[in-house]
Protein backbone atom coordinates (compact mmCIF):
# COMPACT_ATOMS: atom_id res chain seq x y z
CA UNK A 1 0.00 0.00 0.00
CA UNK A 2 1.14 3.56 -0.73
CA UNK A 3 -0.46 7.03 -0.77
CA UNK A 4 -1.97 6.38 -4.21
CA UNK A 5 -3.99 3.48 -2.79
CA UNK A 6 -5.36 5.78 -0.12
CA UNK A 7 -7.05 8.11 -2.62
CA UNK A 8 -10.64 7.06 -3.42
CA UNK A 9 -11.38 7.25 -7.14
CA UNK A 10 -14.12 9.74 -6.33
CA UNK A 11 -11.43 12.14 -5.08
CA UNK A 12 -9.08 11.90 -8.04
CA UNK A 13 -8.08 15.32 -9.35
CA UNK A 14 -9.28 14.14 -12.77
CA UNK A 15 -12.62 12.33 -12.92
CA UNK A 16 -12.26 9.06 -14.88
CA UNK A 17 -15.47 8.96 -16.90
CA UNK A 18 -15.12 12.52 -18.17
CA UNK A 19 -11.36 12.50 -18.79
CA UNK A 20 -8.97 11.14 -21.38
CA UNK A 21 -5.24 10.90 -20.64
CA UNK A 22 -2.52 10.66 -23.28
CA UNK A 23 0.64 8.76 -22.34
CA UNK A 24 3.84 8.94 -24.37
CA UNK A 25 6.04 5.86 -24.51
CA UNK A 26 2.99 3.79 -23.66
CA UNK A 27 3.86 0.58 -25.47
CA UNK A 28 6.26 -0.69 -22.80
CA UNK A 29 7.52 -0.29 -19.24
CA UNK A 30 6.08 2.28 -16.88
CA UNK A 31 4.16 3.99 -19.68
CA UNK A 32 2.25 0.82 -20.47
CA UNK A 33 1.57 0.16 -16.79
CA UNK A 34 0.32 3.70 -16.26
CA UNK A 35 -1.98 3.32 -19.27
CA UNK A 36 -3.24 0.00 -17.92
CA UNK A 37 -4.02 1.50 -14.50
CA UNK A 38 -5.85 4.46 -16.01
CA UNK A 39 -7.89 2.33 -18.40
CA UNK A 40 -8.89 -0.01 -15.58
CA UNK A 41 -9.95 3.02 -13.54
CA UNK A 42 -12.32 4.15 -16.30
CA UNK A 43 -10.27 6.84 -18.02
CA UNK A 44 -10.05 7.15 -21.75
CA UNK A 45 -6.41 6.48 -22.62
CA UNK A 46 -4.42 7.39 -25.72
CA UNK A 47 -1.30 5.26 -26.04
CA UNK A 48 1.31 7.28 -27.92
CA UNK A 49 3.94 4.99 -29.40
CA UNK A 50 6.73 5.28 -31.94
CA UNK A 51 6.13 1.63 -32.84
CA UNK A 52 2.42 1.44 -33.64
CA UNK A 53 2.40 -2.37 -33.73
CA UNK A 54 3.76 -2.51 -30.18
CA UNK A 55 1.25 0.12 -29.15
CA UNK A 56 -1.61 -1.93 -30.57
CA UNK A 57 -0.29 -5.01 -28.75
CA UNK A 58 -0.29 -3.09 -25.47
CA UNK A 59 -3.82 -1.82 -26.17
CA UNK A 60 -5.00 -5.35 -26.95
CA UNK A 61 -3.57 -6.60 -23.66
CA UNK A 62 -5.43 -3.88 -21.80
CA UNK A 63 -8.70 -4.67 -23.59
CA UNK A 64 -8.24 -8.39 -22.94
CA UNK A 65 -8.07 -7.80 -19.19
CA UNK A 66 -10.72 -5.06 -19.21
CA UNK A 67 -13.18 -5.48 -22.11
CA UNK A 68 -14.77 -2.10 -21.40
CA UNK A 69 -11.45 -0.26 -21.50
CA UNK A 70 -11.44 2.89 -23.61
CA UNK A 71 -8.08 2.94 -25.39
CA UNK A 72 -6.69 4.19 -28.69
CA UNK A 73 -3.20 4.18 -30.21
CA UNK A 74 -1.55 7.17 -31.91
CA UNK A 75 1.83 7.09 -33.69
CA UNK A 76 4.34 9.45 -32.10
CA UNK A 77 8.07 9.73 -32.72
CA UNK A 78 9.40 12.41 -30.40
CA UNK A 79 12.67 12.50 -32.37
CA UNK A 80 10.79 14.05 -35.30
CA UNK A 81 9.14 17.47 -35.19
CA UNK A 82 6.97 16.40 -38.14
CA UNK A 83 5.71 13.37 -36.23
CA UNK A 84 4.85 15.47 -33.18
CA UNK A 85 2.97 17.99 -35.32
CA UNK A 86 0.97 15.16 -36.88
CA UNK A 87 0.31 13.41 -33.56
CA UNK A 88 -1.27 16.33 -31.70
CA UNK A 89 -4.52 16.46 -33.74
CA UNK A 90 -4.65 12.65 -33.79
CA UNK A 91 -4.55 12.61 -29.98
CA UNK A 92 -7.46 15.04 -29.84
CA UNK A 93 -9.42 13.01 -32.39
CA UNK A 94 -8.77 9.85 -30.37
CA UNK A 95 -10.07 11.56 -27.24
CA UNK A 96 -13.24 12.50 -29.13
CA UNK A 97 -13.66 8.86 -30.19
CA UNK A 98 -13.25 7.77 -26.58
CA UNK A 99 -16.04 10.11 -25.53
CA UNK A 100 -14.18 12.36 -23.09
CA UNK A 101 -11.92 15.38 -23.64
CA UNK A 102 -8.18 15.31 -23.09
CA UNK A 103 -7.54 16.37 -19.49
CA UNK A 104 -4.28 14.59 -18.72
CA UNK A 105 -0.91 14.34 -20.42
CA UNK A 106 1.87 12.07 -19.14
CA UNK A 107 5.21 12.92 -20.76
CA UNK A 108 6.89 9.59 -20.13
CA UNK A 109 8.87 8.56 -23.21
CA UNK A 110 12.63 8.74 -22.92
CA UNK A 111 15.88 7.42 -24.28
CA UNK A 112 19.36 6.95 -22.82
CA UNK A 113 21.81 6.71 -25.75
CA UNK A 114 24.97 4.78 -25.00
CA UNK A 115 26.78 6.71 -27.72
CA UNK A 116 26.35 10.10 -29.34
CA UNK A 117 23.31 10.06 -31.63
CA UNK A 118 21.32 12.68 -33.48
CA UNK A 119 17.65 12.74 -34.38
CA UNK A 120 16.21 12.93 -37.87
CA UNK A 121 16.07 16.69 -37.29
CA UNK A 122 19.76 16.87 -36.44
CA UNK A 123 19.43 17.38 -32.68
CA UNK A 124 21.08 15.33 -29.93
CA UNK A 125 18.73 12.39 -29.53
CA UNK A 126 18.07 12.35 -25.77
CA UNK A 127 17.47 16.09 -25.59
CA UNK A 128 14.93 15.99 -28.41
CA UNK A 129 13.10 12.86 -27.23
CA UNK A 130 13.05 13.65 -23.52
CA UNK A 131 12.53 17.42 -23.65
CA UNK A 132 12.08 19.16 -27.00
CA UNK A 133 9.50 16.78 -28.44
CA UNK A 134 7.52 16.80 -25.21
CA UNK A 135 7.51 20.59 -25.01
CA UNK A 136 6.36 20.77 -28.63
CA UNK A 137 3.54 18.30 -27.97
CA UNK A 138 2.46 20.07 -24.79
CA UNK A 139 2.29 23.44 -26.50
CA UNK A 140 0.08 22.02 -29.25
CA UNK A 141 -2.31 20.49 -26.72
CA UNK A 142 -2.43 23.22 -24.06
CA UNK A 143 -5.44 25.11 -25.49
CA UNK A 144 -7.49 21.92 -25.51
CA UNK A 145 -6.38 20.98 -22.00
CA UNK A 146 -7.46 24.41 -20.78
CA UNK A 147 -10.83 24.17 -22.52
CA UNK A 148 -11.43 20.69 -21.11
CA UNK A 149 -10.61 21.87 -17.60
CA UNK A 150 -13.13 24.67 -17.91
CA UNK A 151 -15.81 22.29 -19.19
CA UNK A 152 -15.28 20.00 -16.21
CA UNK A 153 -15.88 22.72 -13.64
CA UNK A 154 -19.51 21.75 -13.21
CA UNK A 155 -18.47 18.16 -12.42
CA UNK A 156 -16.09 19.25 -9.67
CA UNK A 157 -12.99 18.53 -11.74
CA UNK A 158 -11.97 21.98 -12.94
CA UNK A 159 -8.41 20.97 -13.65
CA UNK A 160 -6.18 19.41 -16.27
CA UNK A 161 -2.70 18.10 -15.57
CA UNK A 162 0.59 17.66 -17.39
CA UNK A 163 2.99 15.25 -15.70
CA UNK A 164 6.60 15.38 -16.83
CA UNK A 165 8.53 12.24 -15.99
CA UNK A 166 11.89 13.51 -14.79
CA UNK A 167 14.23 11.63 -12.46
CA UNK A 168 16.43 12.04 -9.43
CA UNK A 169 19.09 12.24 -12.15
CA UNK A 170 18.06 15.86 -12.66
CA UNK A 171 20.11 16.66 -9.55
CA UNK A 172 23.30 15.39 -11.19
CA UNK A 173 23.29 18.23 -13.74
CA UNK A 174 23.22 22.00 -13.60
CA UNK A 175 23.52 22.57 -17.34
CA UNK A 176 21.32 21.39 -20.22
CA UNK A 177 24.13 21.94 -22.70
CA UNK A 178 22.22 24.22 -25.06
CA UNK A 179 25.40 26.14 -25.91
CA UNK A 180 26.83 22.95 -27.48
CA UNK A 181 24.02 20.37 -27.80
CA UNK A 182 25.81 18.39 -30.52
CA UNK A 183 29.09 18.17 -28.58
CA UNK A 184 31.08 20.03 -31.20
CA UNK A 185 33.57 21.29 -28.60
CA UNK A 186 32.96 18.98 -25.64
CA UNK A 187 33.31 15.24 -25.17
CA UNK A 188 30.12 13.16 -25.13
CA UNK A 189 29.43 11.25 -21.92
CA UNK A 190 26.34 9.02 -21.81
CA UNK A 191 25.66 9.55 -18.11
CA UNK A 192 26.09 13.30 -18.18
CA UNK A 193 24.00 13.49 -21.34
CA UNK A 194 21.08 11.65 -19.73
CA UNK A 195 21.34 13.77 -16.58
CA UNK A 196 21.12 16.89 -18.72
CA UNK A 197 18.00 15.59 -20.44
CA UNK A 198 16.33 14.91 -17.08
CA UNK A 199 17.43 18.33 -15.83
CA UNK A 200 15.76 19.81 -18.91
CA UNK A 201 12.59 17.90 -17.99
CA UNK A 202 12.59 19.47 -14.54
CA UNK A 203 13.25 22.98 -15.81
CA UNK A 204 10.42 22.55 -18.32
CA UNK A 205 7.95 21.30 -15.70
CA UNK A 206 8.72 24.26 -13.46
CA UNK A 207 8.47 26.82 -16.24
CA UNK A 208 5.25 25.25 -17.52
CA UNK A 209 3.78 25.71 -14.05
CA UNK A 210 4.32 29.44 -14.51
CA UNK A 211 3.26 29.70 -18.15
CA UNK A 212 0.37 27.23 -18.41
CA UNK A 213 -3.10 28.74 -18.79
CA UNK A 214 -5.57 28.79 -15.94
CA UNK A 215 -6.84 25.35 -15.01
CA UNK A 216 -3.77 23.44 -16.20
CA UNK A 217 -1.47 22.13 -13.47
CA UNK A 218 2.12 21.06 -14.16
CA UNK A 219 3.80 18.42 -12.01
CA UNK A 220 6.97 16.32 -12.29
CA UNK A 221 7.62 12.78 -11.12
CA UNK A 222 10.55 10.48 -10.39
CA UNK A 223 9.57 6.85 -10.99
CA UNK A 224 12.61 5.45 -9.23
CA UNK A 225 15.15 3.00 -10.56
CA UNK A 226 12.95 0.76 -12.68
CA UNK A 227 13.70 -2.40 -14.66
CA UNK A 228 12.84 -1.30 -18.20
CA UNK A 229 14.50 -1.35 -21.61
CA UNK A 230 16.11 2.00 -20.74
CA UNK A 231 18.72 -0.01 -18.82
CA UNK A 232 20.09 -1.71 -21.92
CA UNK A 233 22.69 1.01 -22.46
CA UNK A 234 22.95 2.25 -18.89
CA UNK A 235 26.41 3.27 -17.73
CA UNK A 236 27.63 1.44 -14.59
CA UNK A 237 28.89 4.55 -12.78
CA UNK A 238 25.57 6.31 -13.26
CA UNK A 239 23.63 3.22 -12.25
CA UNK A 240 25.49 3.12 -8.96
CA UNK A 241 24.81 6.80 -8.33
CA UNK A 242 21.12 6.37 -9.14
CA UNK A 243 20.83 3.32 -6.90
CA UNK A 244 22.01 5.35 -3.92
CA UNK A 245 18.88 7.50 -4.17
CA UNK A 246 16.39 4.64 -4.33
CA UNK A 247 15.00 2.56 -1.48
CA UNK A 248 13.85 -1.07 -1.22
CA UNK A 249 12.07 -2.41 -4.28
CA UNK A 250 10.78 -5.60 -5.87
CA UNK A 251 12.65 -8.76 -6.75
CA UNK A 252 14.05 -9.12 -10.25
CA UNK A 253 14.80 -12.11 -12.46
CA UNK A 254 17.62 -13.64 -14.47
CA UNK A 255 17.08 -11.27 -17.39
CA UNK A 256 19.31 -8.83 -15.52
CA UNK A 257 22.34 -11.03 -16.14
CA UNK A 258 22.48 -9.76 -19.72
CA UNK A 259 22.67 -6.09 -18.76
CA UNK A 260 26.30 -5.12 -17.99
CA UNK A 261 25.49 -2.06 -15.89
CA UNK A 262 23.28 -4.07 -13.59
CA UNK A 263 26.00 -6.63 -13.07
CA UNK A 264 28.08 -3.77 -11.69
CA UNK A 265 25.25 -2.87 -9.34
CA UNK A 266 24.89 -6.43 -8.18
CA UNK A 267 28.43 -6.48 -6.84
CA UNK A 268 27.62 -3.97 -4.11
CA UNK A 269 23.85 -3.81 -3.75
CA UNK A 270 21.25 -6.59 -3.76
CA UNK A 271 19.18 -5.82 -6.83
CA UNK A 272 15.95 -6.81 -5.16
CA UNK A 273 16.39 -3.88 -2.77
CA UNK A 274 17.09 -1.39 -5.55
CA UNK A 275 14.95 -1.94 -8.63
CA UNK A 276 11.26 -1.28 -8.99
CA UNK A 277 9.02 -3.18 -11.35
CA UNK A 278 7.25 -1.10 -14.03
CA UNK A 279 4.03 -1.57 -12.04
CA UNK A 280 5.67 0.09 -9.05
CA UNK A 281 7.52 2.68 -11.10
CA UNK A 282 4.36 4.09 -12.63
CA UNK A 283 2.75 4.84 -9.27
CA UNK A 284 4.54 8.14 -8.50
CA UNK A 285 3.57 9.27 -11.99
CA UNK A 286 -0.06 8.37 -11.39
CA UNK A 287 0.05 10.10 -8.02
CA UNK A 288 1.35 13.25 -9.71
CA UNK A 289 -1.59 13.01 -12.13
CA UNK A 290 -4.40 12.09 -9.76
CA UNK A 291 -3.67 13.22 -6.20
CA UNK A 292 -5.90 16.13 -5.19
CA UNK A 293 -4.39 19.33 -3.86
CA UNK A 294 -0.90 19.06 -5.34
CA UNK A 295 0.85 22.41 -5.85
CA UNK A 296 1.57 23.70 -9.31
CA UNK A 297 5.14 22.68 -10.08
CA UNK A 298 5.10 19.93 -7.45
CA UNK A 299 7.70 17.17 -7.74
CA UNK A 300 6.67 13.66 -6.67
CA UNK A 301 8.88 10.71 -5.73
CA UNK A 302 7.63 7.59 -3.93
CA UNK A 303 4.16 9.19 -3.99
CA UNK A 304 5.36 12.06 -1.82
CA UNK A 305 6.22 15.66 -2.56
CA UNK A 306 9.98 16.22 -2.70
CA UNK A 307 12.25 19.21 -3.16
CA UNK A 308 13.91 19.83 -6.51
CA UNK A 309 17.62 20.45 -7.00
CA UNK A 310 18.99 23.94 -6.34
CA UNK A 311 19.90 24.37 -10.02
CA UNK A 312 16.31 23.56 -11.02
CA UNK A 313 15.11 26.55 -9.00
CA UNK A 314 16.93 29.00 -11.26
CA UNK A 315 14.28 31.16 -12.90
CA UNK A 316 16.83 32.36 -15.44
CA UNK A 317 17.73 28.79 -16.46
CA UNK A 318 14.07 27.83 -16.84
CA UNK A 319 13.25 30.86 -18.95
CA UNK A 320 16.34 30.50 -21.13
CA UNK A 321 15.66 26.83 -21.85
CA UNK A 322 12.10 27.70 -22.85
CA UNK A 323 13.28 30.44 -25.20
CA UNK A 324 16.03 28.27 -26.67
CA UNK A 325 13.63 25.39 -27.26
CA UNK A 326 11.05 27.60 -28.94
CA UNK A 327 13.74 29.10 -31.19
CA UNK A 328 15.08 25.70 -32.18
CA UNK A 329 11.58 24.36 -32.86
CA UNK A 330 10.80 27.36 -35.04
CA UNK A 331 13.88 26.65 -37.12
CA UNK A 332 13.23 22.91 -37.33
CA UNK A 333 9.62 23.42 -38.37
CA UNK A 334 10.69 25.99 -40.93
CA UNK A 335 13.09 23.46 -42.41
CA UNK A 336 10.28 20.90 -42.57
CA UNK A 337 8.28 23.41 -44.59
CA UNK A 338 11.19 24.07 -46.96
CA UNK A 339 12.41 27.22 -45.28
CA UNK A 340 16.06 26.19 -44.97
CA UNK A 341 18.19 24.58 -42.31
CA UNK A 342 17.34 24.92 -38.63
CA UNK A 343 19.85 26.86 -36.60
CA UNK A 344 20.82 26.13 -33.03
CA UNK A 345 20.05 28.98 -30.67
CA UNK A 346 22.79 29.73 -28.17
CA UNK A 347 22.58 31.05 -24.64
CA UNK A 348 23.82 34.56 -24.03
CA UNK A 349 26.83 35.24 -21.83
CA UNK A 350 24.63 36.26 -18.91
CA UNK A 351 22.32 33.22 -19.08
CA UNK A 352 22.46 30.49 -16.46
CA UNK A 353 21.79 27.70 -18.95
CA UNK A 354 25.52 27.76 -19.69
CA UNK A 355 26.65 26.87 -16.17
CA UNK A 356 29.65 24.53 -15.91
CA UNK A 357 28.62 20.92 -16.37
CA UNK A 358 28.45 18.47 -13.50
Amino acid sequence: SDPLDEIPASEYALKPQISTVAVTGANDGIGREAARFLANAGFGVVLCSRDVAKGETAAAEIRSASPDARVRVVPLDLASVASVEAAAPLILSAADELGSPLRGLILNAGVWPGSQQTSTDGMELALQVCHIGHMQLTQRLLPNLQAAAAEAAAAGSAEARVVTVSSSAHAFADDVGTSDPLYASTAFDTNRNYGRAKFANMLFAQELAKRAPSGVLSTAAHPGLVLTTLFKELGPSYAAASAASVTGRSAVDDRLAGIPALRALQASTPLKTVLKSPQEGCRPILYALLAPGLPNGGYVADCELRDISPASKSVAAREELWRWTEAWLEGALSEQQGGGEAELAECGDDDECGLPSD
